[in-house]
């Protein structure tokens, strides 16, 4: 359990981290509340330096005075980079085997911001960006992948202004070069994270990380704020568990069919041995009868 009952500082604190960067309340307000932290996670996944963002603004910015519901962080973070381009980001911890529709549908929905009178060359650019705490099924493992419009055949691309990017925090050893000369490796680790040991560790090595450290243990120390962590970590469970049972009822239900097919391709060779046994009994009496 974390010990964090007496202590007053990030420094002071160990033991288990109750509300990890996974819980959607916990990711919204670190992000919401510390815009270094922000300008450090979106300089990460965009490969650039900090130094090279000149503004970060929330765009969906959320009071935490109501009870926490399965639609409250449906889009959990809408961001404005630079006056100029739009980041979406959500957390997804349960697979409900609909991320790609999911994502695209919001993405889209960034995407279509023009005002009445605007031109369509003044649509701002919109990506959209998930952090998946499962692999995604029937897509190659990969820790940080992005996703455009483009042609089939000779793979020119049809807009620069549209992405869907996915990070697998189960797949961080296959972080590229590239990812890690940035950092995303370690803000999935942060993510992962599980221990407040381990947390400050990554703090001392990243200026921006240690920043949202230090929000993840203010959010943990206060109680108004604990009343929404534990919420929406209870909704989590309830989903965890929902989707555990349509696995094993799936499975069920998929044993009982493969031994049903079992059975039916035991009646059809039984079948076929009766007909050939019938078809040699008639062939032997019309024997009996020619002599």
């Amino acid at each position: 359990m974390s010990n964090l009952q007496h202590c007053t500082s990030l420094q002071n604190a160990t033991g288990e981290v109750e509300f990890r960067l996974t819980n959607d309340c916990m990711f919204h307000v670190v992000f919401q509340k510390n815009p270094k932290a922000l300008l450090g996670l979106c300089a990460a996944l965009l490969h650039m330096h900090p130094e090279e963002i000149r503004s970060v603004e929330v765009l969906n910015p959320f009071e935490f005075k109501t009870i926490p519901t399965d639609k409250t962080f449906v889009l959990d973070l809408k961001v404005m980079l630079n006056d100029d381009s739009i980041l979406n980001f959500e957390v997804q911890v349960v697979d409900e085997k609909d991320w790609p529709e999911r994502s695209l549908t919001y993405a889209c929905r960034s995407f279509d911001q023009l005002k009445k009178g605007e031109s369509y060359l003044d649509v701002k650019p919109v990506r959209h960006i998930g952090f998946l705490d499962y692999n995604l099924k029937g897509f190659t493992p990969e820790f940080y992948a992005t996703y455009q419009l483009l042609n089939i055949k000779n793979h020119e691309i049809y807009t620069g202004k549209f992405a869907l990017s996915v990070v697998n925090l189960n797949q961080i050893e296959l972080a590229t070069e590239e990812d890690r000369k940035y950092g995303v490796d370690h803000w999935a680790r942060l993510f992962k994270a599980t221990t407040w040991e381990a947390i400050k560790k990554m703090a001392q090595e990243n200026e921006y990380i240690s920043s949202a450290a230090e929000t993840m243990f203010e959010s943990s120390q206060d109680e108004s704020m604990r009343y929404f962590l534990e919420g929406v970590e209870e909704a989590n469970r309830i989903r965890r568990g929902q989707e555990i049972r349509i696995e094993r009822a799936e499975a069920a239900l998929a044993r009982k069919e493969a031994l049903i097919a079992d059975k039916e391709a035991t009646i059809v060779e039984k079948d076929k041995v009766i007909a050939e046994m019938e078809a040699e009994l008639t062939r032997l009496r019309a024997l009996l009868e020619n002599k």
